[in-house]
Formats: structure tokens, C-alpha cells, sequence
């Protein structure tokens, strides 16, 4: 059951005590129906004082429904609010288990709506819907059951007649809900490609682009005009479907109640006390089709939250590995994704407290190899060794413990410079923030801030990109982990900043440091060069021996000499 899957586990015993009071509050509102039908016979009676014994039963059903069905929301709010906050807790912590390379544009979007929009939208329902819905559901039967000891033949046809509307309901909505799954991912699209368009505003102007015809987001748009249009049309056939439903079920049991009137089962005082109970028992069937949209729209809302706590978790070791020597060695590695071959064979050691450079054209798999270092997706095949053991071996924050990273794609967080670096240290003093900051020289971006607390605002978007990279770069200086990994970390920088850094790195040269390069600069102060290509280590050795084998290392040291050595005339 979707609902019991949300709850948190000690709060699931709690549900059947609840459909027990629906059905009671249920039960309630077709006794106060039903006590109608032997009130208004008292009353045309010679004796009408006889009416009143069923005059206090029905204020006495009214009363304690009204009491039942408040105490109901009262539970359904405690039900939505433990499964609100226990799903957001399961969800984030799910997430942090998620393979790092799960986290493509359209799995953020996902994660999103479900954090953002699925959960508040579980909990509103819960409160506002769960009582509501369930009594409307379970009334028609049990004034169905109770019609059996009133007139037995509306009874039965009461009785027929509830599943029969609710399997058109449920029909109607089957149709809706194929419609809403697809106009669901329309949106989640259309909402991804908005802030894709919002972030690459420069771009687009500078190219000219102002409108959002021909672009990603226009399609978007449009995609989710038609699925729209879509849960409009499947809407239709099922409204028209229920409502023909209800209107025949009307006429059906106004027919048997006619044909006990004629023949004397029921008089005339009873017949109007069964038409109004006739109408109580469609009253529900008809709330119910108001709130199926509602329903189906939290039904997907809870679909999608589920769909991400399926997402398969990251395989964690029984038990923990102690780190050896920070060495990094590749065995026989394969890796691929989405049907394509990115690394195939790749073995190589990167020796403990020297530096190996990865050098290759780009698209060959250089920037794989440090996401599987870091095990931001485990290989297809093969084996990679981090201070001694497969990196499978270790929890993640064991492995994690080991590395310093920074990739291309620097993510600074809201919060001012201090805070930024100091979260890969958090209990790290003064002396030891303004140190790595100096060697990063972080600290003329302080000094033109004006304050280690001055917000670099969201994604660091008050610093450029070569500051954003030495920022980060600090992070991992901080950190000192024995193992550092660089994605091309000095590419946003100029001459004398990358100089300046490149120092500083040899100065913290106690590491085992992996870089990904392509300034000759830096693959010039490597002690190991891997020339990787098309997903395959070609060459290895250090500079100067493969500069003399005169291989594809040498034809690309060569390019890069000439390519520094360009004028624009």
C-alpha cells in the first residue's frame, strides 16, 4: 500500500486504527441517513410521538459524527506531519547513498520535485484529503448495508450500484493519470531547461538569441503545452463516463423504490425518507469525483517520491578498510555509460607523494578517471586501488577521508569566503584558513571584498571563475588529505596566479598528487605522465623519455609549444 511505503515505520500501526474510525465515521453518517426513514413514519403516524426515540438517534449519529470525523483530521495531520518529515529525512539520506553520477540534469530536476514540491504536497493532502476521500469512499457501501434492513431491494441495488460508480471513477482516472505521468516529466523538462536559459542569459544575448523559438526551452515549453492538452482530453471520457453512471444509478433506484411504493413495501412518509437516502448514498460518489483530480495529482506526487528512494544506493563494505600508502593503481579498468565505451583496459600505478599528470585529447576519458578515483561511478569491469585496497572496500567517508579534489566545475556554496573553505575542515583555526588562503592567493580576493564573511553569493556568482578556482583549490589545500586530485584546476587562472599556486602545491608536495593537464606548464612539473587516448593509456613514462620516443605525447607537447608561441597580427 502507497501510503503505508511513505510512513515511517513506527508510525504505520497507527493506519489500521484509522480505517477503523473511517469506517465508524462512516457508519455514523448512514445511521443518521437511515434514521430518516423511521423518523418521517413516526411523524404521519396517528402516534407522532414515536418519532421522537429516532429524532435523538439521529442527533445522537450527528453529534458523534461530527466529533469522530474531527478527531480524524486531528490523526490524518499527525499521519501527514510524521510522513513529511520522516520522508524528507529518507529522502536526503538517500541521495547522500545515491552514486555521485546519478546526479545528471534530469535526475536533479527529479530529486528536486520530489524534495521541493512531492513531499508538501503529500503532507497538504494528508491533512485536507486522507478523511475526507476515505469516508466518501466507504459511505455508499454501509448505507448500502444498512438499506438491506430498511428495504432490501434498494438495499442490493445500492449495493451493485457503489462499485460499479467507483470502478468508473477509478476508470476515468486511469486514463487521467497516463495523461499526468507524461505531462509530469513535460514539466520537470520545461522546468530544467528555465533555469538552463535563466544561467546562459550572457550567452544567448551575445549570440543574439533573445526569444525562445528554435531553443532547448521553447521545445520544452511547447512539450508541455501538448501534455496539457493531453490530461485535458483523457479528463473528458472519464467525467462523461461517472456522471452517466451516477445519473442511471439515480434512476435505477428511483425506479425499485417506485415499484415498492406501488406495491405496498414502503408508504408514502418512507418513500420520501428513501428518496433523500438514495440521494446521501450518490451525495459521496460525487464528492469523490471532485477530489480524484486532487487524488490522482498526490497519487503521481507519491510516485515520484518512491521512484527516487528506488534509485539504487551505492554498494557499502560490510566492513570498513584501513588506508596503506596513498598510492592510486588502475587494473585492467572498464568503464561505460549509456551504451558507450569511455575507459577500456586502462592500467597503470600512480606512485605515492609524486605527482602524475593525465594528458590527452579531450573526450579521451581523462576527467572518468578521477570520478572513478573518487568513486563517483564504480567501474564496469576491473579493479582501482586507492592507499591500498579497492575502493569498494571502503565506507564512503573512509575513501572520501583520503582525497582532496577539485574539479573543473567548481560549486561554492552561499556564504561568505571563511565558510566556503573551511567546509572541508570545519573545526580548522585562523591560522591554518589564512595560510592555505595565502598559497591560493585567496587573500587578495578577501582583501577586495573587503571581509572573509563578504558572500560570494549563489554558486559563487560575485567571484569569477578563476577565483571560484582558487577558492576551491584552498578547500582542498585545507583538507590535507594525502591524496589530491585536479581536474584541469588551474585552467581560469592567469600566469602569475597559476605560478603562485603551483607553488604552493609543491610546497604541500607531501601528497600523492593526480592532476589532469593541458597547459604544458603544469604537465612540465609532473614526475609521471600517463598519455591516455580514445579510453586507453598509450604512453607512460616521464617528460623528457617520452618527448624523446617522439609518440603521440611528443606530437601533442610539440602542439602545445607552438600553440603557446601564437600571435593574433
Amino acid at each position: 500500500m502507497i501510503i503505508s511505503a511513505l510512513l515511517p515505520p513506527e508510525a504505520r500501526p497507527r493506519l489500521a486504527p484509522f480505517a477503523v474510525l473511517v469506517i465508524v465515521a462512516a457508519a455514523l453518517r448512514a445511521t443518521s441517513a437511515l434514521a430518516l426513514v423511521p423518523l418521517l413514519g413516526a411523524l404521519f403516524s396517528p402516534v407522532p410521538q414515536g418519532a421522537l426515540p429516532w429524532l435523538g438517534l439521529l442527533a445522537a449519529g450527528v453529534g458523534a459524527g461530527w466529533a469522530l470525523e474531527r478527531f480524524l483530521v486531528i490523526r490524518a495531520f499527525d499521519l501527514g506531519f510524521a510522513m513529511m518529515t520522516s520522508m524528507n529525512a529518507r529522502l536526503v539520506d538517500h541521495l547522500l547513498a545515491v552514486p555521485v553520477g546519478w546526479f545528471g540534469a534530469e535526475q536533479q530536476a527529479q530529486a528536486k520535485r520530489a524534495l521541493a514540491g512531492a513531499v508538501p504536497e503529500l503532507f497538504a493532502s494528508s491533512v485536507n484529503l486522507a478523511t475526507q476521500a476515505s469516508i466518501a469512499a466507504t459511505l455508499p457501501f454501509t448505507i448500502g448495508i444498512g438499506l438491506l434492513f430498511v428495504a432490501w431491494p434498494l438495499g442490493l441495488a445500492a449495493l451493485a450500484a457503489a462499485p460499479l460508480l467507483l470502478g468508473a471513477l477509478l476508470l476515468g482516472g486511469r486514463l487521467m493519470r497516463r495523461a499526468e505521468a507524461d505531462f509530469a516529466a513535460a514539466s520537470g523538462e520545461a522546468a530544467a531547461r528555465t533555469e538552463e536559459f535563466a544561467h546562459a542569459q550572457l550567452v544567448l544575448r551575445a549570440a543574439g538569441r533573445t526569444g525562445m523559438e528554435g531553443t532547448p526551452l521553447g521545445a520544452a515549453i511547447d512539450a508541455q503545452k501538448a501534455g496539457g492538452l493531453r490530461v485535458l482530453w483523457f479528463t473528458l471520457p472519464g467525467t462523461l463516463l461517472f456522471s452517466l453512471a451516477m445519473q442511471g444509478t439515480l434512476v435505477a433506484m428511483v425506479a425499485v423504490l417506485a415499484l415498492l411504493y406501488l406495491d405496498g413495501t414502503v408508504d408514502a412518509a418512507r418513500t420520501v425518507a428513501l428518496i433523500v437516502v438514495v440521494l446521501r448514498f450518490l451525495e459521496p460518489l460525487s464528492t469523490l469525483s471532485e477530489l480524484f483530480p486532487a487524488l490522482e495529482s498526490t497519487h503521481a506526487a507519491a510516485g515520484r517520491t518512491l521512484a527516487v528512494l528506488d534509485v539504487p544506493a551505492q554498494p557499502v563494505p560490510a566492513r570498513d578498510s584501513t588506508p596503506g600508502t596513498p598510492e592510486i593503481e588502475f587494473r585492467d579498468v572498464h568503464f561505460h555509460a549509456n551504451g558507450t565505451h569511455i575507459l577500456d583496459g586502462v592500467t597503470f600505478t600512480a606512485p605515492a607523494g609524486k605527482t602524475t599528470a593525465l594528458v590527452g585529447p579531450s573526450g579521451s576519458g581523462k576527467s572518468t578517471i578521477l570520478s572513478l578515483i573518487a568513486r563517483l561511478h564504480d567501474v564496469s569491469a576491473g579493479e582501482i586501488r586507492v592507499a591500498g585496497h579497492d575502493v569498494r572496500a571502503y565506507e564512503p567517508a573512509t575513501l572520501m577521508d583520503q582525497l582532496s579534489i577539485v574539479f573543473q566545475n567548481v560549486q561554492l556554496f552561499e556564504g561568505g569566503i571563511a565558510e566556503n573553505i573551511r567546509l572541508a575542515r570545519p573545526g580548522a583555526g585562523n591560522a591554518a584558513l589564512r595560510e592555505v588562503a595565502a598559497a591560493a592567493c585567496v587573500d587578495e580576493i578577501v582583501e577586495r571584498l573587503g571581509s572573509w564573511d563578504a558572500p560570494v553569493g549563489e554558486g559563487g556568482n560575485n567571484l569569477s571563475g578563476g577565483e571560484r578556482q582558487r577558492v576551491s583549490i584552498a578547500r582542498a589545500l585545507l583538507k590535507n588529505a594525502p591524496i589530491l586530485l585536479l581536474d584541469e584546476a588551474t585552467s581560469g587562472l592567469d600566469t602569475l596566479n597559476e605560478v603562485a599556486i603551483a607553488t604552493a602545491l609543491a610546497r604541500f608536495g607531501h601528497r600523492t598528487a593526480f592532476i589532469v593537464a593541458h597547459r604544458i606548464e603544469t604537465i612540465a612539473r609532473a614526475d609521471h605522465i600517463l598519455f591516455i587516448e580514445n579510453g586507453r593509456i598509450v604512453e607512460s613514462g616521464d617528460r623528457n623519455d617520452l618527448i624523446a620516443a617522439g609518440g603521440r605525447f611528443a606530437a601533442y607537447w610539440n602542439s602545445r609549444r607552438q600553440a603557446k608561441d601564437w600571435t593574433l597580427a
